[in-house]
């Protein structure tokens, strides 16, 4: 086991969030192969897919920063992975939250990303980055799961964002990636085979009854929705806390209620703070 000691897994139905609660201390730290600094374990933040409801995923991020709660490694799937790349760039969650609210319904519908991205990155490389990120794709043309460490961010963010059958797949090394949500769900393994001690991951997919269908893009979504989620329910089980916001009455594709995503995100990580407080071993200050 990642903690070399049993725990429970416990669901909360009232504060949305799912803990994995210890019976011991401190993960033993695994081998740090991004040379993180860090005097303890390597915690990963995992943020998967949600379309119009990833703002709560800038929200958790602000919680963890305001709390003094450490992570070292984003893994971002789906929209997940924009807002990965935008909190890397400076490492600021304010940062994040001022682009985040400026992306807008338009934007995501016409897959405007690189533009998006061109105006606000400070530099073009993963690698380049103040703190490290991936992403993470599938080859349209294989199956095979593909991920980004390395090289373009525009590339690695829209190779993840991009929905098979609602956007084209971006061309890469012969490849022809897209949303790796439809074949692996939220990428908690990929966190914890990259040097993750400590696995926290965001559930943004609770709630995507849809009963009515307007057009074939309609049934498309809906298909991605149902299995992303069904991935994603495997994947969950590998996380040590997964934080559930309370976005299931936000649609999809309602940018509107961004602000509402943003805070049910920060709610919900406020939530699990004494539980990483003690988990990390980490003291409130006075």
């Amino acid at each position: 086991m990642l903690f070399h000691c049993k725990y429970i897994l416990k669901q909360s139905v009232v504060l949305g969030i799912g803990l994995g609660l210890l019976s011991c201390g401190l993960p033993k730290p695994r081998p740090n192969i991004y040379h993180i600094e860090s005097d303890g374990a390597v915690v990963a933040l995992i943020l998967g897919e949600g379309m119009a409801r990833s703002f709560a995923h800038a929200g958790v991020i602000k919680a963890l920063e305001e709390e003094k709660i450490p992570f070292h490694l984003i893994v971002g799937s789906g929209m997940g992975a924009l807002v990965a790349a935008l909190y890397a760039n400076k490492k600021s969650a304010n940062d994040l939250e001022w682009h985040m609210m400026s992306f807008q319904k338009s934007t995501y519908l016409n897959f405007q990303i690189l533009d998006f991205l061109k105006k606000r990155i400070v530099v073009d490389r993963l690698e380049a980055l103040p703190f490290p990120i991936l992403t993470v794709a599938t080859d349209l043309k294989t199956g095979k799961i593909h991920y980004f460490e390395k090289g373009s961010i525009a590339q690695a963010v829209q190779s993840s964002m991009a929905i098979p059958g609602f956007f084209k797949p971006i061309r890469y090394n012969q490849m022809a990636l897209v949303s790796s949500e439809i074949n692996h769900g939220i990428p908690v393994d990929i966190a914890k085979s990259r040097g993750a001690d400590l696995m926290i991951a965001v559930d943004l997919m609770q709630g995507i009854e849809r009963y009515h269908f307007r057009d074939k893009e309609d049934i498309t979504l809906q298909s991605y929705k149902i299995t992303s989620m069904a991935h994603s329910a495997r994947q969950l089980k590998l996380a040590d806390m997964v934080i559930r916001p309370q976005v299931s009455n936000i649609d999809f594709l309602d940018f509107s209620k961004k602000r509402q995503a943003f805070l049910a995100g920060y709610q919900a990580a406020h939530a699990v703070i004494p539980q990483l407080r003690e988990i990390l071993d980490i003291k409130e200050e006075e």
